[in-house]
């Protein structure tokens, strides 16, 4: 062989790998960016979905502290009321019925989609008995009777609702805790 052919391969070749490199390096850095782009696509959705989910704790929390600070009263105090009494019922019983009611009503797109079922029985709950009170305590100025129950009225209070929302606060918290 002779000395031009020679350097004619080894430019050929070099061309040839150079312009191979060139191939492979390009595919290697749009397979980069295609990762990175998928891999920031769900670091995204990670973080969305824990923004989500501390949202929904803290709604959760809400409703959670007032479910125990009514039923608490309820069963220490209200139940056995032998007279009306109006700061007990507007400052316990209404502002927590009130409130639980509220925040599913306003902030119902942070409970989780397991939940809108019993939030709905919540709501309907503590619909019939605001719409008792306000008849009751602001319309007719009723103060013979003790307390408000809309139980016999078809509207008996959804327990197993209650529990079913203090269990995934309980358990929505944890997770939270443990994943950050």
């Amino acid at each position: 062989m002779s000395t031009p052919e020679i350097l004619a391969i080894i430019l050929g070749s070099g061309a040839l790998s150079s312009l191979t490199t060139f191939f492979l390096h390009r595919r290697t850095e749009r397979i980069t960016e295609e990762v990175r782009r998928e891999f920031e696509k769900y670091q995204q959705a990670q973080v969305r979905d824990i923004e989500w989910k501390k949202e929904s704790t803290k709604i959760l929390g809400q409703i959670y502290l007032h479910l125990n600070r009514t039923i608490t009263a309820f069963n220490r105090t209200y139940s056995k009321l032998s007279s009306y009494d109006a700061v007990f019922e507007q400052e316990v019983m209404y502002a927590s019925n009130k409130h639980i009611r509220d925040i599913i009503l306003t902030h119902g797109h942070f409970i989780p989609p397991s939940l809108i079922t019993d939030a709905t029985k919540l709501v309907e709950h503590y619909d019939a008995w605001l719409v008792k009170y306000q008849k009751l305590r602001i319309n007719e100025r009723n103060h013979k009777i003790c307390q408000i129950y809309v139980g016999p009225d078809g509207f008996r209070f959804p327990e197993d609702s209650e529990e079913k929302f203090k269990a995934a606060y309980i358990k929505q918290f944890n997770e939270l805790i443990t994943s950050t």
